[in-house]
């Protein structure tokens, strides 16, 4: 079951699955590299953000609960149409068989999905734009803090850590970078003004802490279930379950 816990535990968790340890000496030969990504998912103002994120849209959270619950009730005799010899799931086979013989629950199955998430982008909306916002606002901060790091530190380039075929830790001033912003921008707001628009650096930011979560979520759960005593392992041509979504 996918909670609020679960989607918010997706942008909370991210900075774990971003960030990558530097120690304080970090540049080689005066060159260094930064990750802004790992750098907003790790400071202060963005976990600060999400926890005020949880609390304020609590009600839409819940409300986006109660409507997968919703749509997984309306799917489960739907998709029960499909299973023709009954074992509980629907095999490939099964699913080109309903297609060929046009089966309507097909139809029916593709138009609850549509509605639900329909249902559920209207309610997400207004805290994925409250994350967005508090996102652009710690990117705001970030090249002030990287000419700060570089100053401090005598540094002449920074790359985006694409560029590297290889690089040591000690390259990565992404960590350093973040200190400084907590510094003068331990919180910002989450209330963005009516006709704010999100950046594409931001919505990118926001993609790729989610994909982050999203793997550290799958990863995790992998974990637990091969430490599971009597797990039985999943059966050939099955699909492992999809990670929790981040939002």
């Amino acid at each position: 079951m996918i909670t609020k816990k679960a989607i918010l535990a997706a942008m909370l968790a991210a900075p774990a699955a971003l960030a990558i340890a530097a120690p304080a000496h970090a540049q080689v030969a005066g060159i260094a590299y930064a990750n802004p990504t790992s750098v907003v998912a790790s400071s202060k103002a963005f976990g600060a953000a999400n926890q005020q994120i949880s609390t304020t849209y609590k009600a839409a959270f819940d409300q986006m609960q109660q409507r997968r619950t919703a749509l997984d009730n309306e799917l489960k005799p739907l998709v029960a149409q499909l299973d023709s010899n009954k074992d509980g799931k629907v095999s490939e086979e099964e699913a080109k068989a309903a297609q060929t013989a046009k089966n309507p629950a097909i139809e029916k199955i593709r138009t609850a999905q549509t509605n639900a998430q329909n249902d559920l982008g209207r309610l997400s909306n207004p805290a994925a734009r409250a994350e967005l916002f508090a996102i652009e606002s710690v990117l705001r901060q970030y090249e002030a803090a990287q000419l700060r790091v570089v100053n401090a530190r005598k540094i002449s380039v920074v790359l985006s850590p694409e560029v590297f075929m290889y690089a040591p830790d000690s390259a990565n001033i992404s960590q350093a970078i973040t200190a400084e912003i907590d510094k003068v921008a331990p919180t910002v707001s989450i209330q963005p003004p009516a006709d704010w628009q999100p950046s594409r650096e931001t919505l990118a930011i926001q993609q790729q802490i989610a994909q982050a979560a999203q793997i550290q979520a799958y990863q995790q759960a992998a974990q637990q279930r091969a430490a599971a005593p009597g797990t039985a392992p999943a059966a050939a041509g099955t699909q492992p379950p999809k990670p929790a979504e981040p939002r």
